[in-house]
């Protein structure tokens, strides 16, 4: 064997090795963060944001409902039905009322839901009962995954986030917003996509919650995001809205609000912290 021809061998070998570990191990280039927003910038997009909502009279859609649980992976179809506009004497607040139909994929009801106001009506087909309450409900909050809120449960129907009222607006980040109270409490946080001003994540930072737009369309002006996704750190259930159809400002029927218990139902009434049956 010739050994100088071998150590030369693995010498080559190694200083290959070397020069190869050295390029994998080389810095990669890091894309500087971007600069706060502007004034102007961040007034002209909160402004674009609240144009969307005031655009929306009504709308329903189609599509599929995932709820994941612990690990657990459970899908519906899901039917959401809208309506902003001003009904004399119902007291309802600015997100007007809405209706969530919740079946199995084959067809069979699980639970409806409707919203007016602080003003809601459950109507659950596995339990054959009729709820009925308001948004304050102590029972209800600790059976649904989602924080009773007017501007949540409008940000999930509407597919584009609300905004709430907030005293002032800035920009901290780049391609971030954070609305603020009187007394400069952060009240919710838009992180924005880099490539267009539309927001990708929205935080709900007293309710301590979060959710995250994707796969925006455009329809007549009026944007949509196709999934929406919904979680909170105090739930362990988290949710997710794709959705196939979206219809905007078009007539919906007066009945289709209308809950009307089947027979073998037992209506419950709801304060509260306690039921009156």
């Amino acid at each position: 064997m010739n050994l100088t021809k071998t150590q030369l061998g693995i010498k080559t070998l190694l200083t290959a090795l070397a020069f190869l570990g050295l390029q994998c191990c080389s810095p990669l280039t890091v894309k500087p963060p971007a600069p706060a927003l502007d004034e102007e910038s961040v007034a002209s997009i909160v402004s674009a944001f609240a144009g969307q909502e005031k655009a929306t009279r009504t709308l329903f859609f189609t599509g599929t409902l995932t709820l994941n649980n612990r690990g657990s992976e459970n899908s519906a179809q899901i039917l959401m039905i809208a309506d902003r506009t001003s009904r004399a004497g119902t007291g309802a607040h600015s997100y007007g009322r809405m209706k969530i139909e919740i079946t199995h994929a084959w067809g069979k009801s699980l639970l409806h839901l409707f919203l007016e106001g602080q003003r809601l009506e459950i109507l659950d087909f596995n339990e054959k009962r009729f709820y009925r309450g308001t948004l304050r409900s102590r029972y209800l909050s600790a059976r649904i995954p989602i924080p009773l809120n007017g501007a949540i449960l409008w940000s999930l129907a509407r597919a584009f986030p609300a905004v709430l009222k907030h005293h002032k607006a800035a920009s901290f980040a780049g391609d971030q917003i954070t609305l603020m109270d009187a007394e400069d409490v952060k009240v919710q946080v838009f992180d924005l996509y880099s490539s267009e001003p539309l927001p990708h994540r929205v935080s709900f930072l007293k309710e301590n919650a979060e959710m995250i737009f994707s796969d925006f369309e455009d329809e007549d002006g009026i944007l949509y995001a196709r999934r929406v996704s919904f979680h909170s750190p105090g739930h362990e259930i988290s949710l997710t809205i794709r959705i196939d159809q979206m219809k905007f400002n078009t007539l919906i029927p007066e009945a289709v609000f209308e809950m009307v218990p089947p027979r073998d139902f037992k209506t419950v009434n709801l304060r509260e912290d306690h039921l009156e049956r």
